[in-house]
């Protein structure tokens, strides 16, 4: 009997080992060794391929940059203005003081230089430049000096090429003369008693009556005027006979009076 058991005990453990052999391999690992790979294996072998992507498709609008080296950079090109004004010369688009010769600003008398601004009367056809217009903006009610009509507009070159034109010829008037002539460009001869001076101190006054600021007649210097004319020469003007040609007007508290712009309004001296 103890035979026995010791036999049955021996095939028992044997089953047992044999089972134990016999189970799957723990998670993780390969049932197949053809596909199973060793540590050491993985580490020598090249890494896998990238799977290949089938080719990109275009879609309708939408932007795709091109290579940088596909398309030259473009070359920066700088224009050269003095080129440019003088074709627009050759061409005709432009206009200069030889094309306006003979014509005279109907304020200052100056002739007409394109570049200070043309200004044209549509009734009377005189010219004036932007300086004289502006003036005339702030002390005669922007009306024109040869028409007393408020109807003067700026031009263009091409404009002022193909306008019709003539010159202002003022009236040559005396002090008994002025008061009808207000609002008009004359050209005034008479003495100077005196040249007074603004209480401000920027503004002179040339008298052809011997009396006050705002009682006599007098040519107007403002304080631009007078820097670019100079002083000394206005002051000098004292005790002379001169003949100047300006803007008659009538302030309501300074009384009859010209203005003078520039020293070229100032004929003889």
């Amino acid at each position: 009997m103890e035979a026995i058991a010791v036999i049955v005990v021996i095939w028992i453990a044997g089953a047992l080992l044999v089972s134990l052999f016999s189970e799957k391999p723990p998670k993780g690992t390969h049932k197949d060794n053809s596909s199973y790979r060793s540590p050491s294996s993985t580490r020598t072998s090249s890494p896998p391929s990238r799977p290949s992507l089938p080719p990109a498709t275009h879609k309708p609008g939408t932007y795709r940059p091109r290579s940088s080296t596909s398309v030259p950079s473009p070359k920066i090109e700088f224009t050269d203005t003095q080129n440019i004004v003088s074709t627009a010369t050759q061409t005709g688009t432009a206009i200069s003081k030889k094309d306006l010769e003979g014509l005279n600003d109907a304020f200052t008398g100056a002739p007409l230089d394109p570049a200070l601004g043309l200004y044209h009367c549509s009734v009377c056809k005189v010219f004036y430049h932007k300086e004289s217009y502006d003036l005339l903006v702030e002390v005669n009610s922007s009306r024109c000096v040869s028409c007393s009509r408020a109807s003067i507009k700026a031009l263009t070159e091409t404009e002022a090429r193909s306008a019709e034109h003539q010159n202002f010829r003022p009236d040559v008037i005396t002090l008994s003369e002025v008061k009808g002539h207000t609002g008009r460009v004359v050209t005034f001869r008479g003495f100077v008693h005196d040249v007074k001076v603004s209480q401000r101190g920027s503004d002179y006054a040339v008298m052809f009556e011997n009396t006050s600021w705002t009682r006599g007649f007098k040519l107007v210097f403002f304080k631009n005027a007078a820097r670019t004319i100079g002083i000394d020469y206005i002051k000098g003007l004292k005790g002379k006979t001169i003949t100047a040609r300006g803007l008659v007007i009538q302030h309501e508290r300074f009384g009859y009076q010209m203005i003078i712009s520039q020293k070229s309004m100032i004929l003889e001296d």
